[in-house]
């Protein structure tokens, strides 16, 4: 396996500045005592179901589970202490729904981080490789299955994901594809124009797509974007308008058997942000998360 290929997703390469930052190198730094200091969190080891605290940034953990099934409680509960807010008992289904999907990705990330995970010498035989890693990491065999499988997609997706690297300035590199395989059924009425917004300290890849619909969106039918070219950059001044919604990872599939496409279910986009909304911003934290995980 080639990790070289491997791409991290912004959130993983916070999670691993901050462990770098912080001297938590190896599978056995991954101390959640230790973890939650660097954090800002409190442990509170109780004898009841865990459970988070957002606003005080406390983690109740049940102190009656096996080690392994504290450490997993942990690892999620962080996530919506460090990057959520509310009280899911109140929230909406699809808020509660994209929290969940979030801490489960964080978890992933944070208890088996990938910068460790390429320092290790892996066996080639697939239990031996996930009882190494169960031991290491101290993690549940199902826990270990996912992560590793999401590190194995993701490198056979890393030609996928290139397509969105900046790749020059000719005119090829810079054609709109949207939609336009008609023999896969993809063809939509209405053709937006999407560019690429880079940030100022990064041009190696866009930050998110910009996808503009003056005439409107059909928030009825799913929006399938054709990614195998690059899109042309956003020439003008970017600002943030009304009009705009931010795509989020929970909105985002990819067909069966059609890598080259992205679907966003505009559906989701209008029950948050209404229906006159006229321009998307998809960022690429996003794109890798829905494909990778």
């Amino acid at each position: 396996m080639n990790f070289s290929n491997y791409i991290k997703t912004p959130l993983e390469q916070w999670i691993e500045e901050q462990y770098r930052t912080n001297g938590v190198l190896i599978p056995q730094d991954l101390d959640i005592d230790r973890i939650a200091m660097i954090f800002g969190v409190d442990i509170v080891y109780y004898d009841n179901n865990s459970f988070s605290d957002n606003d005080d940034k406390v983690i109740f953990i049940d102190r009656r589970y096996e080690q392994t099934e504290q450490r997993k409680a942990f690892f999620h509960e962080l996530c919506h202490v460090i990057r959520h807010s509310g009280d899911q008992r109140w929230m909406p289904d699809l808020f509660r729904e994209a929290q969940e999907n979030d801490a489960n990705r964080f978890a992933l990330y944070a208890a088996i981080p990938f910068f460790m995970l390429e320092q290790i010498k892996l066996p080639v035989n697939r239990s031996e490789l996930i009882s190494l890693l169960v031991s290491d990491y101290q993690c549940f065999p199902d826990f270990v299955e996912l992560r590793f499988k999401q590190v194995e997609d993701r490198i056979s997706n890393s030609e996928f994901i290139s397509t969105f690297t900046y790749g020059g300035t000719t005119k090829s590199n810079y054609e709109l594809t949207v939609n336009e395989a008609s023999d896969l059924d993809l063809i939509y009425l209405q053709q937006p124009r999407i560019h690429s917004l880079y940030g100022l300290d990064d041009f190696s890849r866009p930050h998110a797509l910009v996808i503009e619909q003056r005439l409107g969106f059909d928030w009825n039918k799913p929006l399938h974007l054709n990614v195998e070219r690059n899109y042309k950059l956003l020439s003008q001044s970017f600002y943030r308008t009304r009009y705009d919604a931010t795509v989020q990872p929970g909105d985002l599939s990819v067909p069966p058997n059609q890598s080259e496409y992205v679907t966003i279910n505009l559906s989701r986009v209008a029950w948050r942000h209404g229906q006159d909304v006229t321009r998307l911003i998809l960022p690429l934290e996003a794109i890798d998360d829905a494909i990778n995980f």
